[in-house]
């Protein structure tokens, strides 16, 4: 008995983190929002327990902040926050590739392709959890190629704040284009040859161009090329996103 109800205290936690992390990575929950765990446990129709639980994990993610005798809320990441993030993933594949000399099975070279075609459905769609496990699935390739454990588990210790990467870069993308950023502009109009849809160029066609260009590059085993790719992939990114998240706060 007490093992079953062990079994789905564990079941209803992973209900309510999954619910939460969606809401917090496609912003339905604002940054700094305060989340409430007998208001949480109240609209699922739980006990606290297993909300408590769930924060828990969120808080391991980097996703929600803990405070003692406050609570806990959305996390706010800072620009630096961003940058370094992108700066860790980027640098920890470009070990990898360089550790595999750019050479990856055929099995996970046709994974990477499908998980491309995933992330342009997913950001036409503007489903930012699909977009996500998409990307997400795309880079484990890169660093799996490695065949180094540890590589791997740092790795995947940043892999749960790649939702919240996403957001910074939608929330920067969209105040670069209100205010008429060159960069991000530029970056916009990187489509894709065969999906000619302005919707893509506003949502994320630069980064489709630079997942396709990457595997190309690791097809052909160049591997000068595939670090190139990375470095802009995550290094100018979190360079802009920074750049763009201060001259929003500055301008408040």
């Amino acid at each position: 008995m007490l093992e079953q109800r062990k079994a789905s205290n564990t079941t209803t936690s992973k209900i309510v983190l999954e619910s939460l992390r969606e809401q917090i990575i496609n912003g339905t929950l604002q940054p700094q929002e305060k989340l409430v765990e007998a208001e949480i446990a109240q609209k699922f129709g739980l006990s606290r327990g297993p909300v408590r639980e769930a924060l828990r994990q969120l808080a391991v993610e980097g996703l929600v902040d803990y405070c003692p005798n406050k609570g806990c809320t959305v996390a706010l990441l800072s620009p630096h926050d961003a940058y370094e993030v992108f700066f860790l993933r980027g640098s920890l594949e470009k070990l990898a590739i360089q550790k595999s000399n750019c050479r990856l099975s055929d099995y996970s070279l046709l994974i990477m392709e499908a998980s491309i075609e995933e992330f342009r459905k997913a950001v036409l769609e503007g489903n930012t959890m699909k977009a996500v496990h998409a990307d997400e699935i795309f880079h484990q390739q890169i660093i799996r190629s490695a065949q180094l454990d540890r590589l791997t588990k740092m790795w995947e210790l940043l892999s749960p704040l790649n939702g919240a990467m996403f957001l910074s870069v939608q929330n920067a993308n969209h105040f670069g284009q209100l205010n008429g950023d060159t960069e991000t502009l530029q970056n916009a109009k990187c489509l894709e040859p065969n999906t000619p849809d302005s919707r893509t160029s506003r949502n994320g066609g630069a980064a489709v161009w630079t997942h396709q260009s990457l595997l190309e590059a690791i097809r052909s085993s160049d591997l000068q090329a595939a670090c190139a790719l990375l470095d802009q992939h995550y290094e100018e990114t979190g360079r802009r996103v920074y750049r763009l998240s201060l001259m929003k706060e500055q301008s408040f």
